[in-house]
């Protein structure tokens, strides 16, 4: 398997980065498409006390994400003193006021930004 860093050389920064973001997001899209992926939902689906699919969708993704995080650091193939967010100090009250706002904006916008960035890209005009 070819090495990141010849990639790289062989495609360019530019174009290497690209070509990423675009596997990325058709992957995600095809993805957030077929499964209707939205956090909204699924919290909305927990509050009327039901445990449905959109719940166990973002459980899916979640724990995936997770997993395979914590993976590729036990490897060696991801180093976490790199990371920004982690090398940096938060507070919890940012956190947590951040959090409310984004969860008010979903809120408000009836949908979170991965649902609604689907259901944009069908042409549906509410998004």
């Amino acid at each position: 398997m070819p090495d990141l860093t010849d990639i790289i050389e062989w495609l360019g920064e530019d174009r290497s980065l690209a070509l990423g973001g675009l596997l990325i997001g058709a992957l995600f899209g095809a993805f957030a498409q077929r499964s209707r992926f939205c956090l909204r939902a699924a919290v909305v689906e927990v509050a009327r006390g039901q445990l449905g699919a959109k719940l166990s969708v973002w459980l899916l993704a979640f724990s995936a994400a997770i997993i395979v995080t914590q993976l590729l650091h036990l490897t060696g193939r991801f180093d976490t003193a790199n990371v920004r967010q982690l090398a940096s100090q938060g507070s919890l009250s940012g956190a947590l006021i951040g959090g409310l706002m984004f969860g008010t904006g979903m809120i408000l916008a009836r949908g979170c930004s991965s649902r609604l960035l689907v259901l944009a890209a069908n042409g549906n005009l509410r998004a």
